[in-house]
């Protein structure tokens, strides 16, 4: 047997290269929309206490 043949084909980090490029827009949408949601958690979870200072 050929040694280049007992290796692992040079197609399987190609093709999920290109998914990951082809993914990348919704992948940036959602990190996006993840840290907008964490931010409004955090504006709820602080509310009383920027009332408190507000008043």
């Amino acid at each position: 047997m050929a040694p280049w043949v007992l290796r692992v084909p040079r197609s399987g980090p190609r093709t999920s290269y290109q998914e990951g490029t082809r993914m990348g827009s919704v992948i940036k949408k959602r990190r996006k929309r993840m840290s907008k949601k964490k931010h409004r958690k955090l504006l709820r979870k602080t509310r009383v206490q920027r009332r408190k200072l507000g008043k």
